[in-house]
């Protein structure tokens, strides 16, 4: 009993010193990462995507978690794949976070560069359809390409957008990638009052961007196909577009040659009527895989471009 008494007293001591070291590491690894935006900026746009790129391949041979995982989700949407195809895409899956992560920090360059593209012309237009009944308008997107760029050029070139953010581990990073979307005219709804966030900016005529190619724990998606295999899947688009009236375009972030190129598909529209509640749900399902549908289309055409590293069918349904 003196020993339970006593271990107990230094428990609280004990979490107040994890604390303070989680603290402490947090605010080493925000340090961290801003020396070495800092350096990378001081490089071209080009040789900085290089660095990252040897990096990216540096992590490719030692980082066995993710490159397991990679294999899986390969093998699960593609089991016939020829296995050199198979081997560059996961060589390129390490090379695209480089990537992704010197875009990032060249952003006013890199968006110079993506705007160019004839290809945006075609987004601008197709974002003016969308926005033409006064509902507002909701871009499906993934994890493919360059995304982060994605929303950032939409921003800055064609209209203010919020997207859904999952908060980092780090809240410093987190806060500094909140604020470097802020200067693209992104805005980032988190937690809590995302959905009601949302629907404001919908009601005001704004546009509000969701990837659907996250995997959701069980109860909070739906089972749907993608890659041909189910998958849970999040419904807030579709139920954003019913509760708001406001059209779904896909729009999505792929490299070709120096810069980012988006692919734009054709505009969803929900039913013009609201379902009845006991139509709701298969209303609902419908409209998810129509979406999926859009995400595998792209997944397809550029396979080398899509996060593989992000368990895509960990939930599994109850049968299994």
């Amino acid at each position: 009993m003196a020993q339970w008494e006593s271990e107990a007293a230094i428990g609280p001591r004990g979490a107040d010193a994890r604390s303070l070291l989680k603290r402490a590491g947090d605010r080493s690894a925000y340090l961290a990462l801003r020396a070495v935006w800092s350096l990378l900026g001081v490089l071209t746009p080009a040789a900085a995507r290089a660095v990252l790129r040897a990096v990216g391949n540096l992590f490719a041979v030692f980082d066995g978690q993710h490159r397991r995982v990679i294999e899986e989700n390969l093998e699960i949407a593609f089991p016939a794949m020829d296995p050199v195809v198979r081997t560059s895409i996961i060589a390129a899956s390490f090379r695209n976070w480089g990537r992704i992560g010197a875009e990032a920090v060249h952003c006013d360059a890199s968006i110079r560069a993506a705007s160019q593209d004839p290809a945006w012309q075609a987004v601008a237009a197709a974002v003016d359809e969308g926005l033409a009944a006064g509902r507002g308008l909701l871009l499906l997107t993934a994890h493919i390409g360059n995304f982060e760029l994605l929303a950032r050029t939409f921003g800055r070139t064609i209209a203010p957008v919020a997207v859904f953010h999952r908060p980092l581990g780090i809240a410093e990073i987190d806060a500094f990638l909140v604020s470097e979307r802020q200067r693209c005219r992104v805005t980032t709804l988190g937690r809590g009052a995302a959905v009601r966030d949302a629907m404001r900016i919908l009601a005001a005529g704004g546009c509000v961007a969701i990837p659907l190619d996250q995997n959701q724990r069980e109860g909070r998606g739906i089972f749907v196909d993608v890659l041909g295999n189910p998958a849970c899947t999040s419904t807030v688009l579709a139920r954003l577009s019913l509760a708001s009236g406001a059209p779904v375009l896909p729009v999505f972030a792929v490299w070709k040659g120096g810069s980012t190129s988006p692919v734009v598909g054709e505009l969803v529209l929900p039913p013009a009527t609201r379902p009845s509640a006991a139509e709701r749900d298969r209303v609902v399902r419908e409209l998810t895989e129509v979406y999926c549908r859009e995400i595998d289309r792209v997944v397809r055409r550029f396979p080398h471009q899509w996060n593989w590293a992000h368990r895509r069918w960990k939930t599994r349904p109850g049968r299994e």
